[in-house]
């Protein structure tokens, strides 16, 4: 039986977009540290694109679901980054059995 983990980050729209294709340019980090250590196609999408509501939010947001994902190492990873807005960073990892884990940096509320 595979372990399933449910991934979500959330960032700042603030954060340098840069990329060739409009993402924040730690995001595209994140994605090739998943590359790395996961293979190509384990990669998360962006998601504010399916939010509801009459505005597009203010946010940056991409999920996806992994089997037997190294939480610890990619929590480590995502969180030791240079975020330009830090206290906007939010990773949840909703693991298949047990609690569901939220990281934030230090400084934030």
């Amino acid at each position: 039986m595979s372990v399933v983990s449910g991934v979500v980050l959330c960032t700042s729209s603030a954060e340098d977009c840069s990329s060739p294709n409009g993402r924040p340019v730690l995001f595209e980090r994140i994605q090739e540290w998943l590359a790395e250590r996961a293979g190509p196609f384990q990669q998360l999408n962006s998601v504010e694109d399916s939010f509801g509501g009459s505005k597009h939010p203010q946010m940056f947001v991409a999920g996806g679901g992994f089997k037997h994902f190294p939480e610890d190492d990619f929590a480590t990873y995502v969180m030791s980054l240079p975020w330009q807005n830090p206290e906007n960073v939010v990773l949840v990892i909703e693991p298949e059995e047990g609690a569901t884990r939220v990281f934030r940096h230090e400084n934030s509320n």
